[in-house]
């Protein structure tokens, strides 16, 4: 196998893992970015919703996804 495609698969699998991180390990992230947790629940059970959970969930999955089929592409199209 070409080493342009392990440098791609190993490319998309970082993209994979940071995305993973970003959108299932936000508190890890947050001290990353020297944030504060995220707020405690309300006692009424209502969110108020903290726009950087929506943003590091949203973005986390979308770069995860495009790791997975950056990697499964050139992998495929070289076995093809």
């Amino acid at each position: 196998m070409p080493g342009y495609v392990l440098a791609a698969d190993a490319f998309g699998l970082i993209l994979a893992v940071v995305g993973f991180t970003m959108a299932f390990r936000q508190t890890f992230v947050r001290r990353l970015l020297g944030r504060p947790d995220r707020p405690a629940a309300r006692l009424d059970g209502a969110e108020d919703g903290d726009p950087l959970t929506y943003v590091l969930r949203i973005a986390g999955v979308m770069i995860m996804v495009f790791g997975v089929v950056l990697g499964g592409m050139f992998t495929l199209f070289q076995l093809a």
